[in-house]
């Protein structure tokens, strides 16, 4: 037997905005549609006193502090599609019943799961972790298992004669019917699903439209339900739209924390890490701003993702406040494990390469770069910038008698020195005795040690300081 399970999530709009909001709980907030009328309320304008459908006026009256947000159906399609990819884990076969709803075909997972009971368990955990509003309910089709739910059943169960029982004390505002439908039944004395179902489909047909037969016939099963399966993202994004706009860069963490959660959640059920993420930044009047932020090592934590964020947002200038985020990760990798302090006493507390995330969050990529040797005799030209933690030749002589601060351009000598130690006679390739130099190691004065030279024409420099 088909088994389906539909889940509505009245304010999926309003509990996305206000759980990525602190302190935003004892506020009450509606949103309302293009008729002026609330469409979504949040429970503190549910204790208020306010209804759905209820005009501004009246709401008005009621909660004077009440706070009116647009409901914007595109952006709830996007959260509903976020959490059928958070649920696709758990379930394989999930269809959008868009705005704001669901449908799960059960039939196919009850074995996985070892019965319903196991499968709802670890579904409901999920559910929890969202932090949104729903109903629910099982039924042997989808459109049963919808009636249910926007019934507030929360019926679990896979006994259809329990689930057809339901069906038939459904009242018709519960079904898909339109209102004029309705009202028709309601004048031919038909108040319930039961009564509705049965009436003859001969009499049906004679007096109603195709449309009802199609949706009746579908309710029972006898017509094709085609459903359209989600299939899963390659990579993860998610839209996040703030319930306020944010003119601080460093504000933005804590809604960006929520995402980078989801993020950790996709990566641990899929075993995987990321190298690089893309945060959008949305404003009303300027142009979308794009943050690229890498990390060398690959990270699937949340915490240690959010720390290379923070690094770039500190000393983010914004244009205008952010009224949206939107995170993206095209590729996923599998999770390497690190094993080179197993036999060591105490773990280190930063990799070379988390380091290296660090660094380049902070100052910039092309800040941080690393040393590599090169075939040549003159100081200036003997060492070159590379990419960081690449290993290049080593020569145990580039340690010996080397100053710590090595001046770019030398700079003529113009104080008395000491001559402690030298010559060391070094010349630029080809051994060309006119670019000859012989370098010394003096002090100063004031107790310096500098490292020096002089050229052919008998020109003393300062080349670097010993530290």
């Amino acid at each position: 037997m088909a088994l389906f399970l539909y889940l509505h999530f009245p304010a999926l709009q309003l509990d996305n905005l206000q759980h990525l909001a602190e302190n935003s709980q004892h506020v009450a907030i509606a949103l309302v549609d293009q008729q002026h009328q609330l469409l979504q309320l949040n429970k503190a304008a549910l204790t208020a006193g306010l209804k759905l459908q209820m005009g501004l006026a009246s709401a008005a009256a009621l909660c004077p502090d009440l706070q009116l947000l647009p409901y914007q159906p595109e952006q709830q399609v996007k959260v509903l599609k976020s959490v059928a990819q958070q649920l696709y884990q758990l379930s394989a076969d999930i269809a959008l019943d868009p705005p704001s709803g669901l449908i799960l075909r059960l039939d196919g997972m009850l074995q996985l799961y070892d019965g319903l009971q196991s499968y709802w368990q670890a579904l409901n955990e999920q559910l929890a972790m969202l932090a949104y509003r729903y109903q629910y309910s099982c039924g042997a089709t989808p459109y049963a298992a919808k009636c249910l739910a926007y019934q507030q059943a929360n019926l679990i169960t896979t006994d259809n004669a329990s689930l057809l029982a339901a069906i038939k004390a459904s009242p018709l505002k519960a079904t898909e019917l339109t209102e004029p439908q309705q009202q028709q039944m309601i004048r031919l004395g038909i108040h319930t699903l039961g009564q509705l179902l049965a009436l003859p489909p001969a009499e049906l047909a004679r007096r109603f439209d195709s449309q009802l037969l199609s949706y009746l016939g579908r309710l029972r099963g006898d017509y094709y339900h085609a459903l359209e399966y989600l299939q899963p993202d390659p990579g993860f994004s998610r839209y996040l739209e703030l319930l306020y706009d944010i003119s601080d860069s460093t504000v933005l963490a804590k809604p960006l924390a929520k995402l980078l959660l989801q993020l950790e959640q996709q990566l641990n059920r899929a075993n995987c890490q990321c190298y690089q993420l893309l945060l959008t930044l949305f404003f009303r009047d300027s142009p979308q701003l794009q943050l690229s932020i890498g990390s060398a090592q690959g990270e699937y934590k949340a915490t240690a993702w959010l720390q290379l964020c923070q690094l770039q947002l500190e000393n983010l200038p914004l244009p205008e406040p952010v009224y949206g985020l939107q995170l993206d990760v095209n590729h996923f990798a599998g999770q390497q494990r690190s094993t080179g302090a197993l036999f060591e006493q105490q773990d280190a507390r930063m990799s070379a390469l988390q380091l290296l995330s660090l660094l380049q969050a902070r100052l910039g990529r092309s800040a941080v770069s690393g040393l590599t040797l090169q075939n040549q005799h003159l100081p200036e030209q003997a060492s070159q910038r590379c990419l960081p933690l690449v290993k290049g030749q080593t020569s145990p002589s580039a340690l010996v008698l080397r100053p710590a601060f090595l001046i770019l351009k030398p700079e003529p000598l113009t104080e008395p020195v000491t001559i402690s130690q030298g010559p060391e006679r070094l010349c630029p390739d080809g051994w060309q005795l006119t670019g000859q130099r012989d370098y010394y190691i003096g002090r100063n004065q004031q107790g310096q040690w500098l490292w020096l030279f002089r050229n052919a024409r008998q020109q003393w420099f300062v080349h670097g300081w010993f530290s």
